[in-house]
């Protein structure tokens, strides 16, 4: 089944409800001290809490993992987070990324000397881990989580028939910025891009700001392509 996708900003982040009945997903749970909003949410496509069954995080991040103890406790939902990010959930400790601008550069340069676990997520221990490909035939739903690293070693995505589900691994934000302003591996950033468009994806969702066809991403990375000299 194709579920109804329906995106939400908590904070300055967005959060994805894949409706599909008692067996519902939730992916990411944005910025900390929204959760009235998820009840509304929940309320506004006839879900009682309890119907989301699963919690997708795209990365540790904690713009990306607020309130999730909260709709845990509120949903009894079980966790999803990538291997490669298990650990930075449990310990709540992640590192700040890098940036691939001049002022994110900057950026980070302050936080991680004044502010080093200003990214980081509550510990929390999730009950599932990915590592390649995650099938959700178990809740009903033709899709699969896959893993896009390159803005965090443990970055995943949600595939949805041709649309995808991206985290920050795209974004769609002020000045018309796509590339991720903060990346810890921006060549894989590229990298898994191109894997993407090979995919056949037709439109993405982002974390940050609305969705968009995917024409517009590949645009963006033919400029970063030239600038960071991908090859293979």
């Amino acid at each position: 089944m194709t579920p109804k996708i329906i995106s939400v900003k908590i904070g300055y982040s967005n959060s994805i409800l894949l409706v599909n009945g008692a067996n519902s997903i939730l992916i990411d749970t944005g910025v900390k001290g929204d959760l009235q909003q998820f009840k509304t949410l929940f309320n506004k496509y006839n879900l009682k809490p309890t119907d989301v069954k699963l919690i997708i995080l795209t990365h540790t991040h904690n713009d990306h993992t607020g309130n999730l103890i909260e709709l845990v406790q509120l949903t009894r939902a079980k966790v999803l987070v990538h291997k490669n990010e298990f650990e930075n959930l449990k310990t709540g400790f992640t590192p700040i990324p890098s940036g691939t601008r001049f002022y994110t550069k900057v950026v980070v340069f302050l936080g991680r000397n004044l502010k080093p676990r200003h990214a980081s997520p509550e510990p929390f221990i999730a009950d599932f881990t990915n590592i390649a490909n995650y099938s959700l035939s178990d809740y009903g739903i033709s899709g699969e989580v896959i893993h896009t690293f390159g803005h965090t070693a443990g970055s995943q995505s949600v595939l949805i028939g041709k649309t995808l589900i991206a985290g920050d691994t795209f974004f769609n934000i002020r000045e018309k910025i796509i590339f991720p302003p903060f990346a810890n591996n921006p060549q894989q950033v590229l990298k898994t891009w191109a894997v993407l468009f090979g995919m056949g994806i037709e439109e993405i969702i982002p974390a940050h700001g609305k969705k968009f066809r995917v024409e517009k991403a590949v645009t963006e990375f033919e400029k970063w392509n030239k600038k960071l000299k991908i090859r293979g």
